[in-house]
């Protein structure tokens, strides 16, 4: 008898679904192994751009943007928030690996950076709604799931 899986698997092809879809994460890699980068920064630069991308997801206006252009904006902001660039040179490298316009790119790795900014901004608002007591630098020593305080703009 068939299991589920495979009834699964004919149902989404009747209906046409194509659950094959491409996100940024599928290319972070792509990009990374293209970046003279230090090994040793690797996983903290995987790291950063994963959160950037998923901060993406809870903003509309990246709706607009492949998913490539999203993972190399994410990585963009992810090596300048770690402060591992040397200023442009990098946004016209990862538009080059990528084959992107570097306007276009520079935009997009900006509205992330304020998506961060926008982001602890609230996180810090509902710290200190619930926590009126706390100073400033308790809030600031908090953590978040995603550890984007760890990036530095």
């Amino acid at each position: 008898p068939p299991l589920l899986q495979e009834w699964e698997l004919v149902v989404l092809g009747k209906l046409k679904w194509n659950l094959a879809a491409v996100t940024p994460h599928d290319f972070i890699e792509h990009i990374l192994r293209k970046l003279p980068l230090p090994k040793d920064k690797l996983l903290l630069i995987r790291k950063h751009a994963q959160t950037f991308i998923a901060l993406c997801a809870t903003d509309f206006n990246f709706a607009m943007y492949p998913p490539s252009m999203i993972a190399t904006g994410s990585v963009g902001a992810a090596i300048c928030g770690l402060q591992l660039d040397d200023g442009d040179s990098l946004t016209d490298l990862l538009a080059k690996i990528t084959n992107t316009d570097v306007d276009c790119l520079k935009a997009c790795q900006e509205q992330i950076e304020a998506v961060l900014v926008n982001s602890l901004r609230q996180v810090r608002q509902q710290q200190q709604q619930s926590n009126p007591s706390k100073t400033v630098d308790e809030l600031d020593q908090a953590s978040t799931p995603t550890d984007v305080r760890d990036i530095n703009l």
